[in-house]
């Protein structure tokens, strides 16, 4: 068994990259050897993606910041020494919040904020060089918020 501890960046894609700045996060990923190829992975986390500003007739528009904590389960598969393909499938805890609205002429509309759990995955490539691991990845959190993201993890045995 490994434990990993690191960094994630994201860049957000779509419709979810129209509204969003790129994405940063701590992750931990707990890891489980099967066989010479095949680990089971657990990965949890904060991730956060900070709302763009818009300015539509001398009204600024301000988008809001997304929360994800990640709850996601999957494997990696070794097709060389240190490369390996990865999938993760799971649950997201996301928040989401509007800032405040100062529409002018004294009308404000107050801060939101929104809670759901929403299925999520992951597919990617990694490189693994025993005590560091980078890997990209294309993922989504929800239905319409996908991304291509980076996570660079420090391992030790447990």
């Amino acid at each position: 068994m490994k434990l990993g501890v690191g960094g994630f960046v994201g860049m957000p894609m779509g419709n979810f990259g129209d509204l969003t700045s790129l994405g940063f996060g701590g992750v931990v990923q707990g890891e489980y050897d099967f066989g010479d190829k095949l680990v089971g992975t657990f990965t949890t986390g904060y991730l956060i993606f900070t709302g763009k500003e818009e300015t539509i007739s001398g009204v600024t528009i301000k988008y809001g910041d997304w929360s994800v904590i990640p709850l996601m389960a999957g494997a990696k598969y070794y097709f060389a020494d240190e490369l390996y393909g990865l999938a993760q499938f799971g649950l997201n805890m996301v928040s989401y919040t509007i800032p405040a609205q100062n529409l002018g002429f004294g009308f404000v509309i107050p801060e939101q904020t929104f809670n759901e759990t929403k299925f999520g995955y992951a597919f990617g490539v990694g490189y693994d060089m025993g005590t560091f691991d980078l890997s990209v990845k294309y993922g989504s959190f929800a239905s319409d918020a996908s991304y291509v993201g980076l996570t660079a993890l420090y391992k030790f045995a447990l």
